[in-house]
């Protein structure tokens, strides 16, 4: 037989090699995607508010992060599906399969939520677990309120005809709260004592960005929401308050003068001064103060009933007048003793 003879016959044998070859891998891999694969994947999800006014948020924020690590169980080929659409975040909103939309706490079962979501529908995957097992949750209904917005100078100043704009703000109510919204008529725009101190007395001034205040109770509720939180507030200052403490204030004694002679008062040592009083009030009269320009006397200010009763110690004040001053002190109690004069007699 030729050489030339045998070559039909070899190609022939080749053809069938390769033929064979194919057939084996595609036996293979048809054979590898429906063996069953056991796989755990880390995914995450977002609570996301629903319609009609339906709001969620975690019980715990520190315990919830939205990392979830699920274990499938299925063939090759439909797991490695699930996990490339895993890589996307899911979300959950109230009305969701296994979410409820009544309001109050509730626990979600995050094997339940998963199986009825769209990122498993028709995938033929078996979810044998979730970490975590369950998420608890507050879930409410939600409305707008408006609230006048009221603004409270601190005493750090005497000020005049403070305006907030805007006059009113959105406020967003929970119903599960609704009865504690209803009593409340506006919110607070305060002025402290430091955004004061930057203030020109005499004209009208501008605060920007002054925050609303809300009930403590109400303001740490994760569906309480103001619309806008802050406010600008133009005002006149009148005068600007200050304050300086005074480490002692002498004590005179004052009694009638048309008996002055006929008796004699004497305090007691530890009594002649008054300690750490703190004076309040105009800053010009303050600065003055601490210039020693203006110097402050307590008075303890004896009566003839006083005498006569032989009073042993009386509160001492520091002004009998009107003034734009206040006065505060540890103890204002003087202790003193009464006698008559030698030679006076007795009263």
């Amino acid at each position: 037989m030729t050489p030339d003879a045998t070559k039909p016959g070899a190609l022939a044998i080749l053809r069938m090699a390769i033929v064979v070859s194919l057939v084996s891998v595609l036996i293979w891999i048809v054979a590898e995607g429906e063996s069953v694969s056991r796989e755990r994947v880390e995914t995450s999800a977002r609570l996301v508010d629903g319609e009609g006014g339906l709001v969620i948020r975690p019980l715990d924020l520190t315990q919830w992060t939205g990392r979830l690590v699920v274990s499938l169980e299925g063939s090759t080929t439909e797991v490695s599906g699930l996990r490339d659409r895993l890589r996307e975040a899911m979300t959950f909103r109230p009305g969701d399969p296994g979410v409820p939309t009544e309001p109050g706490r509730h626990e979600i079962e995050m094997a339940e939520v998963l199986r009825q979501s769209r990122v498993f529908e028709g995938t033929g995957v078996t979810l044998t677990s979730v970490e975590p097992e369950r998420v608890g949750v507050m879930i409410d209904r939600v409305a707008w309120q408006n609230l006048d917005v009221r603004v409270e100078v601190s005493d750090a100043a005497s000020a005049s005809s403070p305006v907030a704009d805007p006059r009113r703000v959105r406020v967003q109510v929970p119903s599960l709260l609704a009865d504690r919204f209803a009593g409340l008529q506006s919110l607070t725009a305060r002025l402290s004592a430091d955004q004061i101190s930057r203030l020109e007395v005499g004209r009208r001034n501008v605060i920007e960005d002054v925050p609303l205040e809300l009930p403590p109770e109400l303001a740490s509720h994760p569906f309480v929401r103001l619309d806008p939180d802050r406010v600008s507030v133009s005002v006149t200052l009148e005068s600007r308050q200050d304050s300086v403490t005074l480490p002692n204030v002498p004590v005179q004694i004052r009694r009638p003068a048309f008996e002055s002679e006929k008796w004699v008062v004497t305090v007691n040592p530890e009594d002649h001064l008054l300690e750490n009083v703190t004076v309040t009030g105009p800053s010009d009269l303050i600065d003055q103060i601490r210039a020693g320009r203006l110097t402050i006397f307590a008075t303890v200010v004896l009566t003839l009933d006083d005498r006569d009763t032989r009073i042993t110690q009386k509160e001492a004040t520091f002004s009998d007048l009107p003034t734009p001053l206040t006065f505060e002190a540890p103890s204002t109690t003087v202790r003193l003793s009464i006698r008559a004069e030698d030679g006076a007699g007795t009263p």
